[in-house]
């Protein structure tokens, strides 16, 4: 693993921060983009992607009480921990749930007409795809459990070799970034509907590989990440339920 990327004035560079500002980064260039080709006004695009931003570092720093417990309060709302290696500015997946929520926020404030959802979902699972590169090069918790696969590797601290996690979500991110631009001009994928896919997808993949990842059990014999998982897929299953019963007199 390479924990350190390279020095720059004496100063290390921390594999896991650099790859989550970068994943951020990446995002937002992908938000633009898509942005632009659906022909955003500058007006409503600045505003939106500096809220998405904002939001995403906000959300990278949070995450960490959700996901590894109320414990983790003093790191969180220690600022210099932002430097460490150990904790970096925090959970890429909860970077990019508030650069979100923090987009959400700004259309509604600024009254953009139509939904922005929809420009989020490649956006998400490009950026988390790059992210996970600095979880793997930094062997964030111990990457995952112990296994016997062909590409099993080898991760510090243990002698033994133990699934590469970090590159599975990577993997993922990168396919399903494939799927949802195929999608993203589809009638049925509008209106919100492209990133409760993309997000759907991401939850279904994440609550089944976190078996293997080495993150906390918190209630149920189940980890944070999977139980916001079951969260979200539980909301939208409510949301489409909803949506369907609402439909069905209409139809007849």
């Amino acid at each position: 693993m390479h924990p350190i990327l390279f020095h720059i004035a004496g100063m290390p560079i921390y594999a896991h921060g650099f790859f989550l500002l970068l994943g951020m980064l990446v995002g937002l260039l992908m938000l633009v983009l898509e942005a632009r080709r659906r022909r955003w006004p500058k007006e409503e695009l600045v505003p939106i992607a500096l809220a998405a931003f904002v939001g995403g570092m906000i959300g990278a720093r949070l995450s960490i009480l959700f996901f590894l417990g109320r414990s983790t309060a003093p790191v969180v709302l220690n600022m210099y921990t932002l430097f460490d290696p150990r904790v970096g500015p925090g959970s890429i997946m909860g970077g990019l749930i508030g650069a979100y929520i923090g987009g959400y926020i700004a259309s509604r404030i600024i009254g953009k007409a139509g939904c922005a959802c929809d420009a989020f979902a490649p956006a998400i699972a490009l950026g988390t795809a790059v992210g996970r590169l600095g979880d793997y090069l930094a062997a964030e918790d111990g990457l995952g459990k112990a296994s016997t696969l062909p590409w099993a590797v080898p991760a510090p601290g243990v002698d033994y070799l133990v699934h590469p996690t970090p590159l599975y979500d990577a993997g993922f991110n990168l396919i399903w970034f494939g799927v949802l631009m195929l999608l993203r001009d589809h009638p049925a994928m509008q209106n919100g509907n492209l990133l409760k896919l993309g997000l759907a997808g991401y939850a279904v993949f994440r609550f089944l590989v976190e078996f293997v990842r080495n993150n906390p059990v918190v209630a149920l014999g189940l980890t944070g990440p999977q139980l916001a998982c079951l969260l979200l897929l539980g909301a939208l299953a409510i949301y489409y339920g909803r949506h369907l019963r609402a439909a069905r007199p209409a139809a007849a």
